[in-house]
Parts: structure tokens; C-alpha cells; sequence
């Protein structure tokens, strides 16, 4: 490596690191519209105006077109002929069906977080789960379902399966928009917290078994709950 003669040990100009890319145009509009749509500020069946963007982002209509292209194919727009980009209507159907991948993921992910997770990333997860203890003593619910969902999120990405972490990401996405255009799928409850416990002390443990088991039974758990909602609802 090259380094200046007159400065020990400094760096020549020809040693500095390539320049950090910046994200393409439509991918920032795509990532600050999902966060939007996941937020619930635009309401499920809006139309979203192409002029009304561009002033809001401050960008042309050709990487906002290309930004809709991508939201479309997550499911959070639907492209119209002669209406534009429509924001999407969640579905009982839909909900349910995205519960149960999130289910099936979450038993993987745990399953290989066990032999994978680093000690850091247990003691990571150890203490979110703290904090959502705390969260639940104090009835603050909605701290507590951003906590668990970030637990969730811990738990993936202690699998070390980088396919496992992306697919997650936008089935768990789905799951928080919900969240915040239904409020909580499931009550905070004493019974579903002792759930959790019995998961999260099983990956502590390293334990597979346990903990695949656990899991599986607190998120069925929750898938049912989720089904009774819906249908109470109707």
C-alpha cells in the first residue's frame, strides 16, 4: 500500500476506499412510498397522484413511475388502467395466508439460530425481550409490538440464511401494515407473553427442539387469533 513519504504512516490518496454508491433515484422514492404505505399514511384504495409525488419528493416522473413498478410487484400498489397506482386493500384472506409463511420462516429461522446465532446476537435478543417485559408491566402496546416485532427480526437474522432475512422482511412488512391500519392482531396478554418466554429462553439455551417447538405453538397461537379477529369482524 502506498503512503506518503513526508508523514509517517499516512495514507497517499491512492489508499482511499472507492466511494460509497448511492442508491438509484427510484429506489430511495420506493423506500421512503413503502415506509409510507407500511406507516398507513396513505389509506388502503388511495390514488396516488403523480403530480402530488413529484412536488412531495422532488423528483421527475420517470423514476416515481419506476418506483410504482416496484411497490406493484410487493403488493402495495396495483397499477390501473386510467386510475394510475392505487394503494392495495389488505385482505382476510391475504392476512391469514401471510401469517402462515411468517410462521413457517420463523420456525426455520429459529431452528438454525440455535447452532448460529453469535453469543452478541443472543444477548441482543435477550434484552429486547427485557424491554418487551417492561412494555407489557406498563401496558404500553404499542411499544411492546414494535419491540416483538423486532425480536421477530433478531431471530431471522441470527439464522445467518441471508434468503431466510430478505423473504422475512417483506412478509413481516405485510404484517405491520396491518398492524397499523387494524391496530394489534392479538391482545398483550399474560398467556402470550409467558409464550414468548418459553421460545426465547430455549434459543438461549441453544436448545432446537424446545425452542422450534415453542415457537411453532405461540405463532399457531397467533394465527388463530388473528382468524377469530377476521371473522368477528365481518
Amino acid at each position: 500500500m502506498a503512503r506518503r513519504p513526508d508523514i509517517p504512516g499516512a495514507l497517499s490518496a491512492t489508499d482511499a476506499p472507492s466511494p460509497i454508491p448511492r442508491r438509484p433515484l427510484q429506489e430511495e422514492i420506493a423506500a421512503r412510498l413503502r415506509a409510507e404505505i407500511v406507516e398507513g399514511l396513505w389509506a388502503p384504495g388511495s390514488r396516488l397522484q403523480e403530480r402530488v409525488l413529484c412536488e412531495r419528493y422532488g423528483v421527475s416522473r420517470s423514476p416515481l413511475r419506476e418506483a410504482f413498478q416496484v411497490m406493484a410487484k410487493e403488493g402495495l400498489l396495483e397499477l390501473l388502467p386510467g386510475r394510475g397506482a392505487v394503494v392495495t386493500r389488505p385482505t382476510a384472506i391475504d392476512a391469514v395466508e401471510h401469517a402462515e409463511v411468517l410462521m413457517a420462516l420463523e420456525v426455520l429461522a429459529i431452528d438454525l439460530a440455535c447452532s448460529r446465532a453469535t453469543d452478541e446476537q443472543l444477548v441482543d435478543i435477550r434484552q429486547l425481550h427485557e424491554r418487551m417485559r417492561a412494555c407489557s408491566k406498563r401496558h404500553d402496546v404499542a411499544r411492546y409490538f414494535e419491540l416483538n416485532n423486532t425480536v421477530h427480526r433478531a431471530i431471522v437474522a441470527a439464522s445467518g440464511n441471508a434468503a431466510l432475512v430478505s423473504t422475512h422482511e417483506g412478509i413481516q412488512r405485510f404484517i405491520t401494515r396491518l398492524q397499523n391500519l387494524s391496530g394489534a392482531l392479538e391482545a398483550v396478554t399474560d398467556d402470550s407473553f409467558e409464550e414468548h418466554e418459553e421460545f426465547i429462553a430455549a434459543l438461549l439455551a441453544r436448545d432446537r427442539e424446545r425452542a422450534t417447538s415453542r415457537l411453532h405453538a405461540h405463532l399457531l397461537s397467533t394465527v388463530e387469533k388473528i382468524k377469530q379477529r377476521l371473522a368477528a369482524s365481518r
